[in-house]
């Protein structure tokens, strides 16, 4: 009898359940009249896929599936494929370290320097340099080159390294804020490890050093932090990857006292002072092509014609041909860039460092070729006489702003 009462309550609660979700399932769309005669025709078949929801006026209804949040749901193949971090943009200092240079002397890390932005040249400290001779960079890509020192200052301790070959186009830009402030985060560089990489930094005050020759730095930046020596040269940069001192060697005053040697950071101020006075030669060499053109304009195009190829040069060692007009090529664009005068050919070829192989566009016999060139310095003064001499400029970390990273000349 027990049982019997149980499960007349079990049918009863079923049948109470039935009718108050009968209405919710409406709700979310049952098949009209035609999709269940189609359903009754093809019992004998295999189902067919589940009907589309369909939406109601007035009511959004959700499809039945779990929710995008879920902890149980899969990621797709392209969520898959793709993690937060192959999207993820590189940090300032990421970017700021694609800027930083190793000096070395027969492979031996001497420091570390700071290519200037749209120049190609390279601060960096004096003190660990030595004699100055013997000196090479190594860049970011591992490539090396090897540099001249172009000019210097002992009291700051600052030295402006000269790449003789290539150049390297990713270079830093002056910050104008302040570093010692109480919400700076600031970083600098070490190679330590044998891997350029950034290392937060402590800077506490701007104070009086002891610089080169016994002279005195006023406004020095005084570091919190310990410096290894292979590190000297280093740039240091805010939060936005902007340089506002260098890591130099100077001497802390002591009273009655021998002044403690210590590591400091040269400001920005005393740093755009120092490439001020930098001499006019203190450029990179410029490449040399070895010709002699002129301006010449034919029915299909307007270039510069080859009148005289310099024995030995790039010119000749890629075969090009001068002469007459019947018989000589025509250069037409120097790495795609089109040049109509000996000027503009001088102005292409200059902007390409020695070592580098620079396509050329030329025209001769009436049909168009590409030839490569391998870019070298000139022998001598004469046989570089049919190109205009590099324009010297002072050097400067240029303000930032949108163009300062192209910024092909400095000003004061």
């Amino acid at each position: 009898m027990k049982r019997w009462r149980r499960s007349l309550a079990a049918a009863l609660a079923a049948l109470v359940a039935g009718a108050l979700f009968a209405p919710a399932a409406l709700g979310q769309g049952a098949p009209d009249d035609e999709q269940a005669e189609e359903a009754e025709e093809s019992d004998d078949e295999a189902p067919p896929p589940a009907p589309k929801a369909r939406k109601k006026k007035g009511a959004a209804v959700a499809p039945a599936r779990v929710d995008a949040g879920s902890k149980d749901r899969k990621a797709g193949p392209a969520e898959a494929k793709r993690g937060p971090a192959d999207k993820a943009e590189p940090s300032p200092e990421e970017r700021a370290a694609r800027g930083v240079a190793v000096i070395e002397r027969g492979g031996q890390v001497l420091g570390l320097g700071a290519v200037l932005a749209g120049d190609g040249r390279i601060l960096t400290a004096l003190s660990p340099l030595g004699a100055g001779n013997d000196l090479a960079v190594r860049f970011p890509d591992g490539t090396t080159a090897r540099v001249k020192l172009g000019h210097h200052d002992r009291v700051w301790d600052l030295a402006l390294l000269v790449p003789q070959t290539g150049r390297w186009t990713e270079g830093l830009t002056a910050s104008s804020r302040d570093p010692v402030r109480p919400d700076a985060q600031i970083r600098s560089f070490t190679a330590a490890r044998g891997k350029v990489a950034a290392v937060p930094l402590v800077l506490r005050s701007h104070r009086a050093l002891i610089g080169g020759d016994d002279r005195q730095l006023d406004d020095a930046i005084e570091l919190g932090s310990r410096i290894s020596p292979l590190d000297l040269g280093a740039p240091i940069i805010d939060e936005d990857g902007r340089v506002v001192a260098v890591l130099g060697r100077g001497c802390a005053p002591n009273e009655g006292k021998p002044c403690t040697p210590v590591a400091f950071g040269a400001p920005i101020a005393a740093i755009r002072s120092f490439l001020r006075a930098v001499p006019k030669d203190a450029i990179q060499p410029a490449a040399w092509l070895g010709i002699q053109g002129v301006s010449e304009a034919s029915p299909v195009a307007k270039g510069v014609r080859v009148t005289v190829v310099h024995p030995e040069s790039p010119a000749e060692q890629a075969r090009l041909k001068g002469g007459d007009r019947g018989g000589s090529d025509m250069i037409l664009a120097v790495n795609g860039v089109p040049v109509t005068s000996p000027e503009a050919l001088s102005d292409a070829i200059r902007t390409h460092a020695i070592g580098e192989k620079v396509p050329l566009i030329v025209l001769s016999g009436g049909k168009y070729r590409e030839v490569t060139v391998e870019l070298r310095a000139a022998p001598d003064p004469r046989a570089a006489g049919a190109m205009k001499p590099a324009a010297a400029h002072p050097g400067e970390l240029p303000p930032p702003g949108p163009g300062a990273k192209t910024t092909e000349e400095y000003r004061k």
